[in-house]
């Protein structure tokens, strides 16, 4: 029985990484991210830092603030700014 059950649990762990990868927010997702970091006095930068994970929250690394800073951001799936942390 173990030995059948091998193969299976190899094959799990080696596909369990890709079924949980980030995605890059569409266009107008990105417009919406944009918004509410505007709200704060931030801007996103680059759209390679915007990630769109698998539960709906986004990240972006590296957002230019008006203080001249750079933090990192949390939004949540309605595009509400959850977490502000300095990068």
């Amino acid at each position: 029985m173990i030995r059948s059950l091998t193969p299976a649990l190899a094959a799990l762990l080696f596909f369990a990484p890709v079924a949980m990868a980030d995605s890059a927010p569409s266009a107008d997702e990105m417009a919406k991210i944009e918004a509410a970091l505007k709200a704060w006095g931030c801007a996103a930068g680059k759209a390679e830092d915007v990630e769109k994970e698998d539960s709906g929250i986004y990240e972006v690394d590296d957002g230019k603030c008006a203080d001249g800073k750079v933090y990192d951001f949390r939004l949540s799936k309605d595009f509400a700014v959850t977490t502000i942390s300095a990068d």
